[in-house]
């Protein structure tokens, strides 16, 4: 028995001894990019934000840092593997430095890593003219790194043989995964292609620097050699891409040698059925992280750079933040999305910082999983306390007995029990890309005064405990009467409610807001409307230089934000619709350029006919949506509402308001001569100053 017993612990101890991601890991992880992001995640950008990250953070996974040829490319067509100028950094020496900020202020960073599958260098039209590189060593100048290429390096049956029947030299054995064919696939069974790739894998954690590796396409090779790789680099992260079901994934992480992490596709699919389609109990079924043997190598993620541009298909759509607050009440490691952190800084901040206060890691246990009416409850225990992620339905349920709320928004509540203190969180909401700061009025039109009560991103009364005050200020605007509250700051969260039961869902004042509010509905759903583009009056922009007139077309300017990337356009009148492709959601913009504060401006425009719109809104893709709004041919429109019209005249000089002529804002209201800002007089644009 005793020899059988240290058998065992024999084969345990070889099972674990090359674990590349660490056991109860509480660290949480961030894609830094996304599918032709070549601006936002250039290195030196990434660079400028290190103190904005770095105290959320702890690892950040690139694109393949690698030289893939001229232009603009992704990296996953590599054609250099020791030459690292690329289509994000056009000097070396901006990814070292990158990788160095982040690493003093305690960051690492993963590189993608693909070696499924080479490119050749392009000359002559050969398909297999790989470079053969040879450099020394960064940090260890005394090394030299060295890598050799020939047909025998490649697939017998590279393209399903097409390769080779077009005359090309290719003398390796059969691949031992799934074929590839947008590349030559490597013969991982070659010993020089193992060399080579070992010598790779060195030359990134030794000379650049990196920690871990994401490993692409791992389904294209046998998983032995990543076994064989990691137990050669001993990188401190390994996560692989093997895009399959549960019991795939787990035999793959199983036959590295359980040196490599995967990311959890089982459960993004159940995230995308769930929170995108309302198929809840999806929740229930098996994912990486649910499983006690595999959380610790289960990355979770909501999208990731492949799904988020599969518009129609993969990529979630709905309720973002509140997946994202699910995967950070679970077990396992933690993916952001890019685009998700962008947009949701605040809120996930905060959800990531009580995570970790919490004791959260990729071995803790999940005390509840429970999927309700509508929605599900999480709730994880960690070395420290425990967090929970109300989702759907649940988000209504109030704070539980225990707990703190962390951050609250659409669909999703997070928690951290009140034993934990979770410091540095921040306050506000976050602001969808807007610069929306300073003062905001909220009106509502009611029969009688309502309470307001308002929070901040905290959890913490702005104007007094529940149920708020009673609202006692009232003005008439455009012959309605409102009441009216105004905060000095803004963006904050809002319930108008009737002192008792009777409430509408929370609320976002990110500027002056119209609503209205029936005191006797309990429904939170219906007992309130929005009509902030029936009252609400923008002050006038400039409008960008790439906005400009387009004679004999109806067409508007729409200006993106960070929830508006992919802007749709939906135009009707009472009895057409003007959109090209009349389904729902209508027309995708045309990006023509950015405004001076570097914001996407978009266009849609058709031929000019004999009627025009009367109502226009706004989606991205569908999901968020604007408000309806009034249509205006020529119009400059965000998500507040038009902000100008074009006409004819394109340069507006500052001048003084003429003594002759009536002065109009852009939306057409007479106004006096004390206006400040851009005007139309005498049918012409005018800057009052």
């Amino acid at each position: 028995m005793k020899k059988f017993y240290a058998f065992i612990v024999a084969l345990l101890f070889a099972q674990f001894s090359f674990a590349q991601w660490p056991d109860n890991y509480g660290g949480v992880m961030l894609q830094g990019f996304y599918w032709d992001s070549y601006e936002d995640t250039k290195w030196t950008n990434l660079t400028a934000q290190a103190d904005q990250i770095a105290p959320y953070i702890d690892l950040i996974w690139i694109p393949n840092s690698g030289n893939c040829g001229s232009g603009n490319r992704m990296g996953y067509m590599p054609i250099y593997w020791l030459n690292h100028i690329s289509s994000f950094g056009a000097k070396e020496s901006y990814l070292t430095t990158m990788i160095n900020t982040y690493k003093e202020k305690g960051v690492g960073f993963i590189s993608d890593v693909v070696i499924n599958h080479k490119s050749p260098r392009g000359e002559n039209g050969s398909w297999i003219d790989f470079v053969n590189e040879e450099r020394a060593g960064i940090v260890n100048s005394d090394v030299t790194y060295k890598l050799t290429w020939s047909g025998a390096d490649i697939c017998n049956n590279d393209d399903g043989g097409y390769v080779k029947e077009r005359g090309w030299p290719v003398t390796g054995a059969d691949d031992t995964g799934t074929d590839f064919s947008g590349g030559r696939d490597l013969d991982h069974t070659s010993a020089n292609v193992q060399k080579n790739c070992k010598t790779y894998l060195d030359f990134l954690l030794k000379e650049l620097g990196y920690v871990g590796f994401r490993l692409d396409m791992v389904k294209g090779y046998a998983p032995q050699y990543t076994k064989m790789y990691n137990e050669h680099a001993k990188p401190q992260f390994c996560v692989g891409e093997y895009w399959d079901g549960i019991d795939a994934i787990k035999w793959w992480i199983s036959e590295t040698g359980w040196t490599s992490a995967a990311f959890d596709f089982p459960l993004k699919y159940q995230i995308k059925e769930a929170f995108g389609d309302g198929n809840w109990n999806k929740l229930q079924e098996a994912a990486l992280s649910k499983d006690d043997s595999y959380k610790r190598y289960s990355v979770s993620f909501i999208d990731n750079h492949d799904t988020f541009r599969d518009e129609d298909g993969n990529r979630l759509r709905k309720n973002v933040i509140a997946a994202n607050a699910y995967i950070l009440a679970l077990p396992g490691t933690p993916c952001i999305f890019l685009k998700h952190w962008k947009r949701y800084p605040i809120a996930i901040g905060n959800m990531i910082l009580a995570r970790k206060a919490a004791g959260v890691t990729n071995q803790s246990g999940i005390k509840q999983l429970e999927v309700v009416d509508g929605g599900v409850i999480l709730k994880t225990q960690g070395s420290v306390g425990t967090v929970a992620a109300y989702c759907g339905s649940a988000a209504s349920y109030g704070t539980p007995d225990g707990y703190q709320l962390i951050s609250k928004g659409e669909n999703y509540a997070f928690y951290v029990s009140n034993n934990v203190t979770v410091n540095g969180l921040r306050s506000g909401v976050d602001s969808n890309g807007e610069d929306v700061s300073g003062p905001a009025t909220a009106y509502v039109a009611c029969d009688e005064a309502p309470y307001l009560y308002a929070w901040d991103n905290n959890n913490q009364p702005i104007n007094a405990s529940w149920p708020g005050t009673l609202m006692s200020e009232t003005t008439t605007v455009k012959g309605r009467t409102f009441w009216k509250h105004t905060f000095t700051e803004s963006p904050v969260n809002i319930i108008f409610n009737n002192g008792a039961a009777v409430q509408t869902n929370d609320l976002v004042l990110q500027h002056d807001k119209y609503f209205t509010f029936d005191l006797d509905n309990d429904d939170k759903n219906t007992n309130y409307t929005d009509i902030t583009s029936e009252y609400y009056t923008p002050e006038p922009v400039v409008l960008p230089s790439c906005a400009k007139v387009i004679n004999n077309r109806t067409y508007v300017y729409f200006r993106g934000n960070m929830d508006y990337d992919e802007p749709y356009v939906w135009a009707w009148s009472e009895d057409k619709n003007f959109c090209t492709n009349t389904d729902w959601p209508g027309d995708r913009m045309t990006r023509v350029g950015r405004d001076d504060q570097k914001r996407d401006v978009w266009c849609w425009e058709v031929k000019l006919g004999e009627k025009m719109p009367t109502k226009i809104l706004f989606s991205n893709h569908g999901y968020p949506q604007t408000s309806d709004f009034a249509f205006e041919n020529g119009g400059y429109y965000t998500v507040f509402g038009i902000q100008g019209v074009l006409n004819d005249i394109q340069q507006v000089k500052a001048t003084n308001v003429s003594k002759h002529g009536a002065i109009y804002n852009l939306a057409g209201q007479r106004i006096n001569a004390n206006f400040r800002g851009i005007a139309i007089q005498n049918g012409k644009k005018v800057i009052l100053k």
